[in-house]
């Protein structure tokens, strides 16, 4: 496996087995596509409820100033 840089799919793969303490091939023998999906589309609500609050912030500091 070469590290995907420009590869959002294997990106995540790397994040989610460091996450979980195991390779990449150890995650791809023991999850099924169904599970790893899933596992996307919480890292996916995750990142966008960051962005959400990140940009909240940044309104609330311009209106302060």
């Amino acid at each position: 496996l070469g590290f995907g840089g420009g590869n959002p799919e294997l990106r995540f793969y790397f994040h989610l087995a460091r996450e979980l303490g195991m390779t990449v091939g150890e995650l791809l023998d023991r999850m099924d596509s169904a599970e790893l999906t899933a596992w996307r589309a919480l890292y996916q609500i995750e990142a966008d409820e960051r962005s959400r609050a990140s940009e909240m912030a940044k309104q609330r500091n311009r209106s302060r100033q």
